[in-house]
């Protein structure tokens, strides 16, 4: 097995690839440039240019020199790559950041011959990183330049295969120096101990579309481990399998026995699509997953006569209710601090006017007004509780310059721990008041769609106080044809006729919906129309944006115009 290659003794071959773009499958192999070390020494070379299937982009002309009439005769990539086979058999693989090289090798392999080069794979960019962190640039040239390589990368696969072979015969001592002494000893050392594992699911990729939508890793037993979203799910999914064992990726790749996938018309729809399949699947593997959206509220029992203000899970209907909030942490931090700085009781037990049957550390360091003992009045205690309250209705930029100004003096004083504290409850104030903005203001927006477009179709998502209320998607042979505008009117109809609790009443997944499309509105810009009230109005400007979207003739169902 290659992995028991010895490093002062066995056969390493460098190997670099110059291609169109970056997306192995949708761009094409330009050239194949490698060097071969044995036993230390670099004993031969190759090189071959590839034939595209399509015209070379400028900036790669730019950037490589290769341009079409160097490439008119050349061979074709499965030519290319039973070559390059032979010349690599029985040595172990080297590039400098092999995602890209082996992408490309990889599935051209599986094409020509069905499966994918042998591992390990050694990476001269992972390696310099561990070798030589006190460096500030890992890339080729700078490498080629640090080990003294007498080739210089210029963006030409033999060249710049020639230079990660010197700099690889540099490394070698370097390695032996550490104890290490075999290529399954370095790759270990790269971070891609696990590579052979992973290269043989590779093949679960290979025929997934060049096109964005949302995948789902599941393990032997069919579970779903892992659920994602991709621009282009191919290129997505391939990348986890040639993730280093120390990343995140590697975890779900390494349980994955099946790749299923969903393709999505638009960015927004997938965004959603993607959130639903977490909050149904909850795979243990999806660490950006925000599963503590569900909704919160601070709460003042305002009906009794000492109001306590505390953070709950659902919303009362006596009493003062902000909210729903979203994040947990934030409020329940946000309201300690509120409570110490307007001099607030600190529990929620209903005071009845008995004294207290048992000690209260708050009580006794003084952090507690103590009205169960009588110790505030009653009219005293609402003003504070008032403003505390009004912390969240106009009054909080002055409460936030309170807390900026206790914490400059904390820290100015050396008093670290309580310049933490402060430091904390500005960021739960600031992320608590965003996502109440974000709230009020869209819960007042009775209705509105947003319109996406792309080569598969259109997605229209109804979006009823800021959360999703219905999509409708268009196909391509849908909007080709007719009978399409009778199905945007009759959504119209079903996504904001129907009867709605308020913006009191959210659930988990409105609340989610709510914070994903307000975040992606404001970095997307979409086109939106707006819900006035008139189903019929909101129907017929719908049907404009898709038409001038998808460049739709109006006196006309025929398909989509190339003008």
């Amino acid at each position: 097995m290659l992995a028991g290659t010895t490093l002062s003794h066995g056969d390493f071959v460098a190997v670099d690839i110059e291609a169109t773009g970056c997306r192995p499958g949708s761009d094409d192999i330009l050239e194949i440039g490698a060097a071969r070390v044995s036993a230390g020494a670099i004993v031969g070379r190759f090189s071959v240019l590839v034939r595209p299937t399509a015209p070379i982009p400028p900036a790669i002309r730019h950037l490589t020199g290769i341009d079409d009439e160097m490439v008119a005769s050349a061979g074709s990539v499965t030519d290319a790559m039973h070559a390059f086979r032979a010349f690599a058999e029985g040595a172990v693989l080297v590039a400098h950041n092999h995602r890209f090289d082996l992408g490309f090798l990889d599935y051209e392999a599986e094409r020509a011959w069905g499966e994918p080069f042998q591992r390990p794979i050694l990476d001269t960019l992972a390696l310099s990183r561990r070798l030589h962190p006190e460096l500030h640039r890992h890339n080729l040239r700078a490498l080629a330049a640090f080990y003294g390589a007498e080739t210089v990368p210029n963006h030409r696969a033999e060249a710049d295969a020639l230079a990660t072979a010197e700099i690889l015969t540099r490394m070698l001592p370097e390695l032996e120096a550490r104890g290490l002494a075999t290529a399954g000893d370095a790759a270990q050392l790269c971070g891609l101990a696990c590579q052979g594992a992973l290269s043989r699911k590779l093949v679960m990729a290979t025929d997934l579309p060049d096109e964005p939508g949302v995948f789902l890793f599941r393990d032997a037993e069919g579970r779903v481990v892992y659920v994602g979203r991709a621009k282009n799910l191919r290129a997505r999914v391939r990348s986890f399998f040639y993730a280093p064992t120390d990343s995140e990726q590697a975890g779900p790749a390494l349980v994955a026995s099946s790749v299923s996938h969903r393709v999505c018309p638009s960015p927004l729809d997938a965004v959603l699509v993607e959130s639903r399949l977490l909050s149904r699947y909850r795979p243990g593997h999806h660490r950006d997953h925000e599963r503590g959206r569900a909704a919160v509220y601070v709460y003042a029992d305002t009906h009794n006569r000492f109001p306590s203000v505390r953070v709950v899970r659902r919303r009362y209907r006596r009493g003062t209710v902000i909210g729903p909030l979203s994040n947990r942490w934030a409020a329940e931090t946000l309201v300690e601090s509120l409570r110490a700085h307007f001099g607030l009781r600190q529990c929620a037990r209903r005071l009845d006017g008995s004294a207290p049957d048992r000690p209260c550390a708050r009580r006794a360091d003084g952090t507690c007004p103590s009205p169960c003992l009588g110790s505030i009045p009653a009219e005293e205690y609402r003003v504070r509780v008032d403003s505390a309250l009004g912390v969240f209705d106009g009054a909080g930029p002055r409460f936030r310059l309170a807390l900026q100004e206790r914490r400059e003096e904390a820290a100015a004083d050396q008093r670290y721990e309580e310049a933490i504290g402060h430091r904390d409850a500005l960021r739960a104030y600031d992320r608590t008041m965003s996502a109440l903005r974000v709230v009020r203001e869209v819960t007042q927006d009775a209705g509105r769609v947003v319109v996406e477009g792309g080569d598969r179709g259109a997605a229209l998502h109804f979006l009823r106080n800021g959360y999703l209320a219905r999509t409708l998607r268009l196909s391509r042979a849908q909007l080709a044809g007719a009978g399409w505008e009778p199905l945007i009117d009759r959504a119209v109809r079903q996504a904001f006729d129907e009867a709605d609790d308020g913006p009191g009443h959210l659930t988990e997944r409105q609340l989610r919906d709510i914070f994903l499309i307000h975040s992606y509105r404001s970095q997307q810009a979409p086109q939106e129309v707006a819900h006035a009230g008139d189903a019929a109005e909101t129907a017929r400007r719908i049907v404009a944006v898709v038409r001038r979207l998808m460049r739709i003739p109006v006196n006309s169902h025929g398909a989509p115009s190339d003008d």
